[in-house]
């Protein structure tokens, strides 16, 4: 007999808040039937159940997966129970790299209603048989959906998704909408007599018009309403054009002519030679817009042309330069500064050290408070469960009757659901709090590593770099905001980012 106990982490999972009552899909009933199996088995204990409601399979980045994770790589657990394999995963890459993790990790996985342990090896025959199963059913029904819409679009019918302007909605067809159809001819006319975005958004601004949401037109919404050949009765799928059945808006003739029709670009392509290191990861924190690297040209005093980098908001773009005041920064200044910054935190260990400190400390008040709440919760539970039993022994002696039993069990039901829904509401705040838990030594040794392998990079491969090492790049009116990833190893093209350090400003 084993004297080493089992450490379990319980992992539960539902897409959606709306499957809480259904089968296996209840996260309260997979807890039940994973606690029912540790107690079955012996020596075994539960360390913690992660729990993640409203999240997909088709990613890893859930907070309560996080945690779990976290806790492996600290040698907290030594067993993962899940009720079924897609509870974890519906992806046989996501799912080769867990276990692969788990195996690096000492971890055993264990799916209670499927037979399945990987610590033996027909339990890992059986996980990978299961999981190539359970992808190619995945797909099958992915590629029935494409065909049944392609049927659909055969026969002239919509498809779904955002309804295009000048339509309404009703059963599955598009129907023209009183106000807006009259709205979106006038678009086509003008557009083919003025051929300039600019001008038709400040027209349709002129007259009181704006999206349906009743906010201001922006050219890239303009310029989408006029490349959909759905206003001249056509249904698009797969890039193949079909008869709708619906009524077209414009004429066929009116909309051949407005594709002609070269758009006006205020900021045209630009041929990016220059690789910009920040791409994709430099932000506003005036308008939250993400910055699109840019050129602009200079002269010098011979009279010969030079090229500037910079970084532009993309919202100055879309509409004008007065609904931003931050507007550009130049792109090599803020790449200096960035590379500069992060080459000075790999030797400032005791600052790293505090501000982790300091972080970890607010998030651990902010949960306490919180685990007091789910103790509460459970105990009122229980307190329910005594009620029941009581309700039901009455029942037996005659002091009570069915009636009023029904009345009272269907109460205190209804008041078990909704402590059921806080209990699980709270325990996810508990869980993505726990998921923000950060490492000091991680990240120190992810900024030397980073420090010692940057110079020696190509101008792409330092991009790629900062990738991994940033999340995002905030610009504000003084000062830069680096939030800066926690990695277990630092590999030039590395995408596995664990967690993040806010708040790292350079001024």
């Amino acid at each position: 007999m084993s004297t080493n106990p089992t450490v379990c982490g319980l992992y539960t999972r539902v897409s959606s808040r709306n499957q809480a009552d259904t089968d296996y899909s209840s996260l309260e009933t997979q807890r039940e039937r994973l606690e029912a199996y540790c107690r079955s088995q012996e020596n075994y204990t539960i360390y913690r159940v992660y729990e993640d409601g409203g999240y997909s399979a088709d990613s890893l980045d859930r907070p309560a997966l996080k945690a779990m994770l976290r806790d492996m790589r600290e040698g907290k657990l030594n067993c993962v129970l899940a009720y079924k394999i897609d509870r974890l995963t519906r992806s046989v890459k996501d799912f080769h790299q867990l276990m692969d993790l788990f195996d690096r990790c000492g971890v055993k996985f264990v799916s209670v209603t499927q037979s399945l342990d990987t610590q033996n090896p027909m339990g890992r025959l059986l996980r990978n048989v299961l999981l190539d199963f359970a992808q190619f059913e995945r797909e099958m029904t992915a590629d029935r959906t494409r065909d049944k819409m392609f049927q659909r679009a055969q026969k002239g019918l919509w498809n779904g998704g955002n309804v295009p302007y000048g339509y309404l909605a009703e059963n599955k067809r598009l129907i023209a909408h009183q106000e807006q159809a009259p709205r979106l001819r006038f678009m086509f006319q003008r557009f083919a007599e003025v051929p300039s975005l600019s001008r038709l958004r400040e027209e349709l601004h002129r007259r009181g018009w704006y999206t349906r949401s009743n906010k201001p037109w922006s050219k890239t919404a303009i310029d989408q309403i006029l490349r959909n050949p759905v206003y001249c009765g056509l249904i698009r799928f797969n890039e193949e054009l079909f008869k709708g059945e619906h009524e077209a808006l414009i004429d066929e003739s009116l909309f051949n002519k407005v594709q002609s029709v070269r758009r006006d670009r205020s900021h045209g392509s630009t041929n990016l030679t220059r690789v910009f290191l920040l791409r994709g990861l430099i932000r506003c924190s005036e308008c939250g817009s993400s910055m699109t690297p840019h050129y602009t040209q200079k002269r010098h005093k011979d009279g010969t042309v030079y090229r500037v980098p910079y970084y532009r908001c993309s919202k100055t773009m879309h509409f004008d330069n007065s609904v931003c005041s931050i507007k550009h920064i130049n792109a090599d200044r803020v790449e200096g500064l960035v590379i500069d910054k992060l080459s000075e935190l790999s030797q400032n260990e005791a600052y790293l050290k505090m501000t982790v400190e300091e972080l970890n400390s607010d998030l651990q008040r902010k949960t306490e408070p919180l685990e007091k709440q789910v103790q509460q919760i459970k105990k009122r539970l229980n307190e329910i469960e005594q009620e029941v039993s009581c309700y039901v022994k009455a029942l037996g002696q005659g002091k009570l009757s069915i009636e009023r039993l029904e009345e009272e069990i269907e109460a205190l039901n209804a008041n078990k659901r909704l402590l059921q829904d806080e209990r699980h509401t709270v325990e996810q705040k508990i869980n993505e709090a726990a998921a923000r838990d950060y490492n000091a030594e991680i990240l120190q040794r992810t900024l030397q590593d980073f420090r010692a392998s940057f110079a020696g990079l190509n101008p792409t491969e330092q991009s790629e770099t900062l990738q991994c090492v940033l999340k995002n790049v905030v610009v504000h009116p003084q000062k830069l905001a680096l939030e800066v990833f926690e990695l277990e190893e630092f590999l030039p093209s590395s995408r596995n980012r664990k967690e993040w350090l806010p708040g790292l400003d350079s001024n």
